[in-house]
């Protein structure tokens, strides 16, 4: 007869027989219908073969104006460069993407991207975007960087961050919940589209709503002053070779978010959302989410206490998670 047991919001099943062979199959019947789940999610939001949503302009208009930023900021940079795709940024900012921050974004880079190819004959559809209204005071287009960075211990910084499942009592200040996701808008993202949004609860019983949808904080939910639901945006990425960039950029968003939290003084502990397609609607249903949104991870956090029991979690050493100059394959 096989055992099960709840373990951390997992259920560990022992044994053999038909009970076991019946778990097997159940396991496999969850993995695909979790991939094709997530599949048709991806297919139905992204532009695969056009832009269908303002949001998806607008994640265009950011992608082409990087690319045009990557152009001038080469150290060969050429005039010329990325002609067509300016030529497509000007066509969204005239159709209607200026009304949006992107496009904002769009329109000042194209001008600083213009003036780089000042000499260079550009496409006739440019030159009506450009006399567009907006953009002003944005620092689109190229920059100076260099130097050494703010003096700090990076490595002591992220060692010191544990997860933590003991919390003080009172709220989470929130000019700290600001500032955390201000850095984690400095994450890196894919074509700086910047997908990511985290939906963050402060109020206990918002908190505790949203909490019972993920069974790992079950036995220290209560105590968290806040909670954030991190997600990715569909509508933002075009073609199949991205299929998997929504998690990427949502995991570095969220790991940029957490060590926010984290230099903020604030006590952290990720939600793990691998989950099943009937989890994840329920949670989509409770806080409103829309069917665009992809769910990356939970985060609690609240206030550290004096003192408090965390796990070790011993590090394997460094040579588990560096490869430094291996060989190549002929």
């Amino acid at each position: 007869m096989a055992e099960a047991r709840p373990e951390a919001g997992r259920r560990l099943t022992t044994g053999g027989g038909l009970s076991g062979l019946w778990s097997r199959v159940r396991a496999e019947a969850g993995f695909w219908q979790g991939v094709v789940y997530d599949a048709l999610r991806f297919r139905r939001h992204a532009w695969l073969h056009r832009v269908h949503s303002p949001e998806s302009r607008a994640a265009r208009i950011l992608a082409d104006a990087h690319f045009l930023e990557y152009g001038m900021a080469l150290r060969e940079a050429r005039p010329g460069f990325g002609l067509a795709r300016a030529a497509r940024l000007a066509g969204d900012l005239r159709d209607g993407g200026l009304g949006t921050e992107a496009g904002q974004v769009g329109l000042a880079t194209l001008r600083g991207w213009a003036d780089f190819n000042r000499d260079t004959a550009l496409p006739p559809g440019i030159a009506p975007a450009l006399a567009l209204t907006g953009g002003e005071g944005i620092a689109a287009g190229v920059g100076q960087a260099g130097g050494a960075p703010p003096a700090t211990d990076f490595l002591a910084f992220a060692q010191s961050r544990r997860s933590v499942r003991q919390f003080a009592p009172g709220p989470v200040r929130e000019d700290a919940i600001r500032r955390a996701v201000a850095a984690a808008q400095a994450a890196p993202s894919s074509c700086n589209r910047q997908t990511c949004t985290a939906h963050i609860w402060t109020d206990r019983a918002l908190i505790d709503r949203v909490r019972r949808h993920q069974a790992g904080n079950r036995t220290f939910g209560h105590e968290l002053g806040g909670i954030a639901v991190i997600t990715s945006d569909l509508r933002h990425w075009e073609h199949a070779g991205e299929r998997y960039q929504p998690w990427i950029d949502g995991g570095l968003f969220a790991m940029s978010l957490c060590h926010g939290l984290h230099a903020e003084g604030l006590g952290t502990c990720f939600l793990n959302w691998s989950v099943t397609p009937a989890t994840d609607r329920a949670l989509r249903a409770e806080i409103g989410l829309d069917d665009s949104q992809l769910v990356i991870v939970l985060l609690g956090f609240g206030r550290m206490p004096d003192s408090a029991t965390v796990c070790a979690s011993p590090r394997l050493p460094e040579g588990a998670a560096l490869r430094l100059n291996p060989p190549l394959v002929n």
